[in-house]
């Protein structure tokens, strides 16, 4: 009669630890797929496809600058331009103040405008070696507002740069009406953090 009382305890012990290792992995498992579905529903789709293109424009520093400001899809399933505030953006391959820098010292700009020079359309560098990258004016949004966009007359460019400072106000790019003389006027700006801006990756 010991003996099976003492086999019936292990037996016991060996379920009571299989259904408590079960119960641990069980739970590993939906805190995972919980954490990385949390993760995909933050990550616009286009974004998570990598589907960024970047170009080489001959930088000294070896910097590629993406070909465009990144997109997302709406609901209809259409491409359209990606805005976010800055914690959001924080998480995405932001060209620093020198990247920015660079482009200033090394490449040849020049601005687009509209043939009366009133609308400002964006700004184009191009490299050392011939490749371009071209910074549309789209302005900004303020919660659902779209600011500063080429609409009869104007025009400006935003997008983020990476900014480790404490702080509501982040530093952004912003070129309201380049100047051949005086290129360097309002280039970098602080924005209130949560402004949407559009964003341009480097890597």
């Amino acid at each position: 009669m010991i003996e099976v009382t003492k086999k019936a305890a292990n037996y016991a012990a060996e379920k009571a630890n299989k259904v408590m290792i079960d119960a641990i992995a069980q739970a590993y498992a939906d805190g995972y797929r919980a954490g990385y579905k949390d993760r995909e529903e933050e990550i616009p789709v286009d974004l998570r496809d990598n589907k960024t293109e970047y170009i080489d424009l001959g930088l000294p520093s070896g910097t590629l600058w993406a070909t465009e400001y990144e997109m997302t899809k709406n609901e209809e399933g259409e491409k359209e331009l990606l805005f976010l505030p800055y914690g959001k953006a924080a998480k995405y391959s932001l060209p620093t103040e020198e990247q920015w820098n660079e482009l200033l010292e090394v490449c040849k700009l020049r601005g687009e405008k509209s043939s009366s020079g009133i609308t400002f359309y964006g700004l184009r560098c191009i490299g050392p070696n011939g490749n371009s990258v071209y910074f549309r004016s789209k302005g900004y949004m303020e919660d659902s507002r779209n600011v500063a966009i080429p609409d009869f007359g104007g025009g400006q460019v935003f997008f983020w740069l990476k900014d480790d400072s404490e702080g509501n106000e982040k530093k952004a790019i912003h070129v309201s009406n380049w100047k051949r003389e005086n290129p360097m006027t309002n280039v970098i700006d602080k924005v209130f953090s949560g402004y949407k801006l559009p964003i341009r990756l480097v890597r």
